[in-house]
């Protein structure tokens, strides 16, 4: 399985390079933490999510997940509340190429704002077990502090297994600018490694690894360690 993932290049990244394939009557619940070390004399941040995911059918699911923020100079603070619809759009006989639509929606503690987002997830199989993955998302942030443009937001990942449930990927993450200035140049990017394997025979899987900051105001580095199960 793999995991990996960002919200916004240039915070601290929890979300992933999304499958589009449900399987019917699967569940998952993981674990993710990620270290943002300091910065420029800034403290460390930290950031814990939790998901719940569950299919509604073979060609449906529905996740949802909440996240906490320890950031520099604070207390520990619950940051936000996402659900996350998929429809996986490819018959279930397609094998090399698959693809899905999934509809997110946001809500914030604080002065975050409230926002809806569409991702086109896609993803190619190949036999000697190398997988790449293709997201593209367009979101649209409501409430005070929200700008009237979209914000669009490209991620891909190459993964392949080691055999021994042990597989590595490679993410990548990258601002894409908005409806009102489209346009990689300047913006917010991360690219990194990860490795996943199983923990013991407990049906949990782990994921670790880091992003590094390639440019506009991502972070340097951005750690992370995952837990995950389905069942």
């Amino acid at each position: 399985m793999l995991i990996a993932g960002a919200t916004e290049a240039a915070a601290q990244n929890t979300s992933s390079v999304s499958s589009p394939v449900v399987t019917e009557d699967r569940k998952e619940i993981s674990y993710r933490f990620g270290w943002t070390p300091g910065e420029s004399g800034s403290g460390d941040s930290y950031v814990h999510r939790f998901d719940y995911g569950f299919a509604l059918n073979a060609r449906s699911s529905l996740k949802l997940n909440a996240r906490w923020e320890d950031q520099p100079g604070s207390d520990l603070r619950f940051d936000n509340i996402n659900a996350e619809l998929l429809f996986e759009l490819t018959p279930e006989t397609a094998k090399v190429w698959q693809s899905g639509v999934r509809f997110d929606g946001r809500i914030s503690n604080g002065p975050d704002s409230e926002r809806i987002a569409v991702h086109w997830l896609n993803r190619w199989n190949f036999d000697n077990g190398a997988q790449l993955r293709a997201q593209l998302i367009a979101r649209r942030a409501f409430g005070g502090n929200a700008d009237d443009a979209i914000v669009f937001e490209g991620r891909s990942s190459a993964s392949t297994r080691l055999g021994d449930g042990y597989s590595i990927a490679l993410l990548g993450f990258f601002d894409l600018g908005t409806s009102e200035d489209f346009g990689p140049g300047g913006q917010d990017s991360q690219i990194g490694p990860t490795i996943s394997g199983p923990l013991g025979g407990s049906g949990w899987t782990w994921t670790a690894g880091n992003l590094f900051g390639t440019s506009g105001d991502a972070p340097d580095n951005d750690v992370r360690l995952w837990l995950a199960r389905e069942f």
